[in-house]
């Protein structure tokens, strides 16, 4: 079996570099370039998620259609067996009646990953579509999705980025939007600095207004590259979530690094490669403990365990 990867292009530049040990694998095409034209504006406007969210915007397909249905075509010429993966960020680049085109000319499996929960904002265009395309297998990384959906499993995962050399070290890393977290990460850091801990941490689009907390940045968004320099310097990763989310990148990143990892997320406990030598489950900040900073974990080196290489795997066995 062939895939292509439609990933969403620079609308999901995360997704390009979390799957980006795909671009190795000789059964896969990993195509991120998506529209590229000269009338923004108008293209902005055709694919607004404002105009889209109840029903499709009509003749979407014309923007792209013949790029992509070359590439198509192409695949589907040097490959008896051919496998179109979407995510719910490239979904709604299409029109509903070209994917079904695909399949009635060329034969292909079609498959949807949900790489955000089902009830978010990002998510919605991509499952009005999935009602209206003859998917064979659709996914969700949220395990509580994929149950009450009738979906399967995802598992979240990531290609593992070169680390940039850096100078700078912090004892704990934290870097994201606040979205309900800001004050718990507030008192995380409270804590750790308690503990004689150094806290680089930066909270984005701040709810709930000052006093801000000095040592803790407000409002500056970085990039994943900048990021991974952050990382690279950091001895244990902050993963705090609110309500019943899914696990996040924090995670996997610190297993691929060799990271420890606080988190007051419990379904951690449930994931593979779980370490509770390197992992701290918390409920409130003050369940942190020095020993966590301290301690030897003694874990393996990562040898590629989160790779989406073994997705593709599973895929074969499942559409093969």
């Amino acid at each position: 079996m062939h895939y292509i990867f439609f990933t969403g292009g620079s609308s999901n530049e995360l997704f390009d570099r979390m799957f980006s040990d795909l671009n190795k694998d000789e059964r896969v095409s990993m195509v991120s370039d998506l529209p590229r034209h000269d009338h923004k504006t108008l293209y902005k406007l055709h694919h607004a998620r404002s105009l889209n969210r109840k029903h499709p915007a009509p003749f979407r397909y014309v923007w792209e259609s013949s790029r992509m249905e070359a590439i198509v075509r192409l695949e589907a010429d040097k490959h008896k067996d051919l496998c179109i993966v979407f995510n719910n960020f490239s979904l709604p680049y299409f029109e509903p009646s070209q994917i079904r085109a695909w399949k009635r000319r060329y034969g292909v499996k079609l498959v949807l990953c949900f790489i955000d929960r089902l009830s978010s904002y990002f998510a919605a265009e991509a499952l009005m579509y999935e009602k209206n395309i003859p998917f064979d297998r659709v996914y969700s990384y949220y395990r509580a999705d994929a149950k009450s959906a009738g979906y399967k499993y995802f598992d979240c995962y990531y290609s593992k980025q070169e680390l940039p050399v850096t100078d700078e070290k912090c004892g704990v890393y934290f870097w994201g939007s606040d979205t309900g977290r800001r004050k718990m990460l507030e008192r995380v850091y409270n804590r750790c600095t308690q503990l004689g801990v150094s806290v680089k941490m930066g909270i984005c689009y701040a709810q709930g207004g000052e006093p801000y907390i000095d040592g803790i940045e407000y409002d500056r968004p970085k990039t994943y590259d900048e990021m991974l320099k952050d990382i690279a310097g950091a001895g244990v990763l902050l993963d705090v979530i609110t309500g019943e989310g899914g696990v996040s990148l924090r995670y996997y990143e610190a297993l691929a690094y060799g990271k420890k990892l606080i988190s007051n997320n419990p379904r951690i406990k449930d994931m593979r490669g779980y370490d509770p030598q390197s992992m701290l489950y918390i409920e409130k900040a003050q369940d942190i403990d020095i020993d966590i900073f301290r301690r030897d974990t003694g874990r393996k080196p990562y040898s590629g365990e989160l790779s989406p290489v073994h997705w593709v795997d599973e895929l074969d066995s499942q559409l093969l």
